[in-house]
């Protein structure tokens, strides 16, 4: 994906720059069109003598890295300032410039007050000698006296909680009891101007607390003026009242710190477009409240807890199949869909060692007479067997369909639901057939409904233009009158698809730019007439991330039960979000509802309010525009 390099400033619609030009107390900080050029060589050169020659020759080349680039802004008296980033943005440079170890190449910073650098803590520390005489030397290179250091001696120790190991040499400490005699003795004074670089983050959960009691002690008490460093927003969000974006040595945003906390946790460190962004950041900002109930969310604890829940929104029968398929492979989950189809039967997952417990506990309120395992030992081992032996009960039949190889196993699923569609009269199964390669998932997430509904099996290439001969032979066997073809000719190659032709298989190519244009093409057509049997719908769609598919692995049946659509969207990826955004408008207020898939590592509150947004901002404008129409439709003619 091409990295974000947008460094251009966002304007928010708060009020700011208002408020800053009616504030009047001291400012404390005052950093002026700051810019910070280094020097980086484009060559190597090991010795002094290479160095010389290189002089001399005037071969001495140096590339210019601005790590800061034209940066401004004020602290006051009294301010908690929050400064954000992504790693090598330049945070710490400024920090350093502030507290005078580096001198700006260009503009100035001001600083009224004493400073109390937090910015590596522990720097200076001898580890031969002992915690002791670490305390005397580290206050030294802070600059306090000898004098100074015994009269806080005892305070610094009870905050550093050392006392049993004063005399013990600081090599025998662990990293955590180093940073706290460190942070001990930067903060035994009270001064003007604090500078916190993520020292926060270092130590114990404790210790981080107790660390931070000591800052909103300063704060509270002293009217001491913070500036922080921290990639923990919820922090800076609870610390700060102002805070600074900067993006690569850029000024992205400035403002109220929740503000900024809220703009950075939806596009800092994303991917994507300057355009696409600008549509993001713009529908952030827009007036628009999520009405309760338009967002739901379906999780587990994990992959496997996601599934049942799915399962168990399914209501499927007690006393039927279960089929149970391995929650890190996807190609087999994905043939697994059809099948579901054909047996009527849920799709659980499992790891390969062992059957998660909720696993078991759901095929035990099933009690399921069939439990289907979808590959051999090496992809479920046999205590997994076993395990779902125990929970499905006595007189339970266990049938696995014993191949570890993905492309195989996809063509034995086949072969196996071929013959229980068979035995039980259910039609579809040899109509209509997929083949894919490994990187269409979300694609065929996204037929996985239709997948169910029709019973349609999906066949895989083993690689790059190679089918096998098991597969093809599958194929071109005469059972089947149609064949999607998901991937390009360099994937299934022209001339299989002529020979497919030519047993009378008609095919068609379901392609897209990427795959969320893919994934709006394949909705297309599933809601359309163009499908036999019962179109979906975008009423409610089901929100699922493309980068770690692993929730919707089980999600087919659910939306065929609830006739809904799969939305794909990687809201790392501002170019997703966009367009997940732009398909929502272009249906028109068509979408009503959204069933986010997986916990907040995969969907944050932000990027579900987001398209919820998205969805009553559709539904308003298609609501104006119908009264519009009828409006204009009964209008008294002359």
């Amino acid at each position: 994906m091409p990295e974000n390099i947008n460094t251009t400033p966002l304007v928010s619609k708060g009020t700011a720059d208002a408020d800053a030009e009616r504030d009047e107390r001291e400012v404390m900080v005052d950093v002026s069109h700051v810019s910070m050029i280094f020097n980086m060589a484009n060559q190597q050169l090991n010795s002094l003598k290479e160095y010389a020659i290189a002089l001399a020759r005037r071969e001495l080349m140096f590339k210019e890295f601005r790590a800061l680039d034209d940066v401004s802004f004020t602290v006051r008296k009294g301010d908690v300032f929050g400064i954000l980033g992504t790693n090598g943005s330049g945070k710490s440079t400024m920090l350093k410039i502030i507290a005078g170890v580096l001198e700006p190449s260009r503009g100035t910073c001001t600083i009224n007050g004493s400073i109390a650098p937090l910015i590596e803590l522990g720097a200076g520390f001898d580890m031969e000698l002992t915690a002791r005489e670490n305390i005397f030397l580290n206050g030294a290179l802070l600059g306090y006296s000898k004098k100074f250091i015994q009269q806080h001696f005892d305070e610094i120790v009870e905050f550093a909680e050392v006392e049993k190991f004063l005399d013990m040499p600081m090599k025998n400490y662990s990293s955590g009891m180093v940073a706290r005699i460190a942070f001990a003795i930067a903060t035994v004074i009270v001064p003007e101007i604090l500078i916190v670089d993520e020292v926060l983050s270092v130590g114990d959960f404790m210790f981080q607390q107790k660390c931070e009691r000591r800052i909103t002690e300063l704060i509270k008490e002293h009217d001491v003026t913070v500036l922080i460093v921290s990639h923990n927003n919820d922090q800076i969000e609870r610390l700060c009242n102002k805070a600074i974006w900067i993006e690569k040595g850029h000024t992205r945003m400035m403002g109220t710190a929740a503000d900024v906390c809220r703009a950075y946790r939806v596009l800092g460190g994303h991917v994507g477009s300057a355009e696409s962004e600008a549509c993001v950041f713009d529908l952030l900002n827009a007036d628009v409240a999520v009405p309760q109930g338009l967002i739901d969310s379906v999780s587990g604890e994990n992959r496997y807890g996601t599934a049942v829940k799915l399962v168990e929104k399914c209501e499927f029968a007690p006393g039927g199949t279960v089929i149970l398929a391995s929650g890190d492979y996807a190609l087999p989950c994905m043939s697994a869909q059809g099948l579901s189809g054909v047996l009527d039967a849920p799709v659980l997952l499992s790891k390969h060692e062992s059957l998660p417990d909720v696993v078991a506990q759901e095929i035990a309120r099933l009690a399921p007479s069939r439990v289907v395992i979808l590959g051999g030992d090496e992809v479920l081992s046999a205590d997994v067997e076993q395990a779902a032996r125990d929970a499905a009960g006595e007189g339970a039949a266990i049938e696995r369909i014993d191949c570890n190889e993905s492309v195989e196993l996809s063509r034995r699923i086949y072969e196996y639901g071929k013959r229980a569609a068979k035995a039980a009269g259910v039609p579809g199964w040899d109509r209509l057939a997929i083949i894919a390669h490994h990187d269409c998932i979300g694609d065929l997430i996204t037929l996985s409904p239709l997948l169910i509904a029709n019973r349609v099996p999906v066949f895989f290439i083993r690689s790059l233009g190679v089918i096998d001969e098991a597969v093809a032979a599958a194929i071109q066997s005469g059972a089947f009158d149609h064949l999607l073809v998901l991937g390009v000719d360099k994937h299934i190659p022209d001339t299989f698809l002529e020979a497919c032709a030519k047993h009378g298989v008609t095919s068609e190519r379901l392609i897209g730019r990427n795959p969320y244009d893919a994934n709006e093409k394949i909705n297309d057509l599933l809601t359309s007439d163009d499908i036999a049997g019962d179109a979906l719908s975008i009423d409610n769609l089901i929100v699922t991330s493309v980068w770690n598919p692993s929730d919707s692995f089980s999600a087919g049946a659910y939306a065929k039960k609830t006739k809904s659509a799969f939305l794909l969207e990687d809201p790392q990826n501002l170019d997703s979000v966009a367009h997940a955004i732009g398909y929502i408008k272009k249906k028109a207020g068509s979408v009503k509802r959204l069933t986010f898939l997986g916990d907040s590592t995969q969907f944050g509150s932000l990027d579900k309010e987001l398209l919820g947004k998205a969805v009553e901002q559709a539904l308003e404008d298609a609501g104006a525009a119908e009264k519009t129409d009828n409006g204009t439709s009964q209008a008294p003619q002359e």
